[in-house]
């Protein structure tokens, strides 16, 4: 969708004011009249060289990853992965669904608000991105994905080789015919790439496979595919990453409920293991970093900084920590979690909306920790 150039809009505004200007303005005009005059334009015209205008860090960010991420893909594709119905949405603006599974906002429509980029993070598979979307960055994430393919297969959704294929090959190719080689390679190259996956890969596809192999060969493995996806994305120009490790999935309420605590406590098993791939990733981002030249590669410690939150439960306001706002609590989510599942009242005091992902109060405060911690460091 194409629209009319700014700047011709803005001249044909600046040239209808200057007529009108010299129509009402008489050339013997007191002196003393354009003194008043000018006094009254700097007292009410705003200081702008003593406050300028903050501009964006980057041009664009794109998103990669699983349900965290995702604004909207998995409605585009056949799978039941879905959060395109209520209760889903109901703080989002106009009260809508939007594929987003939370009641509202994610962290990067938050990130992308609070970067000065936009107000949203677009999916990449809405038929309807604008020219500006695509040079302002889109989100390529997939609920249910993992940085293993084999994961995706579970629900039919995106892994994290399928969106980056989709940024090769869909993306990159639709950016260059709107700004031209030049200028796409300066937005790739001056934009954030924010990467978010891998608890799928262990709450789902590890734990539900019929496989026996050892947590730690199962760790490494995944971790040459962030090595992989990482590559790729540097090849066809990215040089900015945040990367994300594993948040501590133990205190899942789905993974609470599996577990068959009666007293709902968090799986320390689990969160050990998310812990152990944790010290892994940060020792890999060094050694990655420094073989792809010129990359600034950022690690974002997801577990402090869910810890944090469910530590310091009472000084957000929260009230439950282990179960969800919708339904029982328990399992619902996805499906489950539907129109005529019963919904809490008081939604801000819970940190998970439905059995597995966070409220939007809970994203708010994730992206308050990413601009004080992860952001400076570009």
């Amino acid at each position: 969708m194409h629209t009319s150039d700014p700047r011709v809009a803005y001249k044909d505004r600046l040239q209808r004011t200057r007529t009108s200007a010299q129509a009402r303005t008489s050339p013997m005009a007191h002196p003393v009249l354009l003194l008043l005059l000018a006094l009254l334009l700097l007292l009410t015209t705003p200081a702008i060289s003593s406050s300028k205008r903050t501009q964006p860090r980057f041009p664009a960010i794109f998103y990669f990853g699983d349900s965290i991420f995702d604004t909207g893909n998995n409605n585009h594709i056949p799978t039941l992965g879905l959060a395109n119905h209520p209760p889903y949405g109901r703080d989002f603006p106009g009260s809508r669904p939007t594929g987003r599974f939370s009641n509202g906002r994610l962290v990067p429509d938050l990130l992308n608000e609070r970067l000065q980029l936009k107000e949203f993070s677009p999916p990449f598979l809405d038929a309807g991105l604008s020219d500006k979307d695509i040079m302002t960055g889109v989100n390529f994430a997939s609920a249910g994905s993992g940085f293993d393919d084999r994961t995706s297969r579970v629900a039919n959704t995106m892994p994290l080789s399928v969106q980056v294929d989709l940024f090769r090959d869909e993306y990159l190719p639709r950016l260059r015919s709107i700004s031209g080689d030049k200028e796409a390679t300066r937005i790739i190259a001056s934009s954030l790439m924010f990467i978010n996956s891998g608890t799928n890969d262990f709450t789902r596809y590890y734990r539900s496979s019929k496989r026996r192999v050892d947590i730690g060969e199962y760790q490494d493995s995944v971790l040459q595919l962030v090595h992989a996806h990482v590559k790729e994305l540097y090849k066809v120009g990215g040089r900015q990453f945040i990367l994300a490790g594993l948040p501590p999935f133990g205190c899942i309420p789905f993974q609470i409920t599996l577990s068959g605590d009666p007293e709902r406590g968090c799986v320390d098993e689990q969160n050990r293991e998310a812990q152990v791939y944790n010290s892994k990733l940060q020792k890999l981002i060094p050694a990655l970093q420094g073989s792809l030249r010129g990359s600034r590669i950022v690690y974002l410690n997801a577990y402090e900084a869910f810890t944090q939150i469910i530590d310091n439960s009472n000084k957000y306001g929260f009230t439950e920590t282990t179960l969800g706002c919708c339904g029982t609590g328990l399992t619902e989510v996805g499906i489950l979690c539907n129109r005529f599942t019963p919904i809490c009242r008081n939604v801000s005091s819970y940190i998970f909306y439905d059995a597995v992902h966070p409220t939007e109060r809970v994203y708010r405060i994730a992206t308050d920790y990413i601009v004080k911690n992860v952001i400076p460091q570009f």
